[in-house]
């Protein structure tokens, strides 16, 4: 069966590493698509280009972080993409609460939403603190929602579920502090797998981190007795719900 990465970001790794092979050796162990986010301009010259057969297994969004410095799009980047049916949500986007301009962080938010709304995508979320107040904005907006690397309260994940929601499962979440979290996620059957991988995590020596999302996801399977192929289904189903397509 096929494994989809759920977020990752494949532009800036291909910064530092030659992405063709290590995605054609991702492919060998199963894992074919990818939902990847575009956060700098340079970014969107990679997923434009690439082949017809590549542009369906790697899916980008694109959206204004709310604290990533190496952030410069802009939204009429966003307006221009969605006016051309490049992408297939907004995203990453949401509040963090590194960013010391509350304001003009939910500003920008609360403006990308309104063009979501506007093009019925989907919306890709990064919420670090404030999960309270994400939600109280999220709730005005009847669109899916992808949570993604969510590793707060199993309280706020519990809030999160009313809305449209699913949730990504990446390493974490594997530490015994979160199992409950996990356990939650895992009953809700509103999960996929992410590696979160860019240039910048990719650790000494590693060869191919494309192949983290399947070592996460056997872990899962490890650690609740699970077999895999009910998780790779689940989340096959997942991916159709958000995306429109198949795996």
């Amino acid at each position: 069966m096929k494994i989809c990465d759920a977020h990752c970001h494949l532009a800036n790794l291909a910064e530092i590493m030659p992405l063709p092979a290590l995605l054609e050796e991702a492919a060998e162990r199963g894992i074919t698509h990818f939902l990847s986010s575009a956060l700098r301009k340079s970014d969107l010259s990679y997923y434009k280009e690439l082949t017809d057969d590549t542009q369906n297994k790697v899916l980008y969004s694109a959206g204004i972080h709310p604290f990533f410095e190496a952030c410069d799009l802009e939204y009429a980047d966003l307006e221009e993409l969605c006016q051309r049916n490049l992408i297939w949500a907004i995203g990453e986007i949401g509040l963090d609460r590194g960013n010391p301009e509350y304001a003009v962080m939910e500003d920008i938010f609360v403006r990308q939403l309104d063009l979501a709304m506007d093009y019925r995508l989907p919306v890709v979320l990064h919420i670090v603190g404030y999960q309270q107040q994400a939600f109280d904005i999220l709730r005005s907006y009847p669109i899916k929602y992808l949570i993604h690397g969510y590793a707060g309260s199993l309280q706020a994940f519990n809030t999160f579920t009313r809305l449209d929601s699913y949730f990504t499962i990446s390493e974490r979440i594997l530490k015994e502090d979160k199992h409950d979290l996990l356990k939650a996620m895992l009953k809700s059957k509103r999960f996929l797998f992410e590696s979160d991988i860019t240039q910048y995590y990719v650790k000494e020596g590693e060869a191919n981190p494309l192949l983290r999302v399947k070592a996460v996801l056997e872990e899962v399977a490890e650690l609740y007795r699970i077999d895999p192929t009910a998780l790779i289904s689940i989340q096959a189903a997942n991916y159709q719900a958000l995306t429109g397509n198949a795996l």
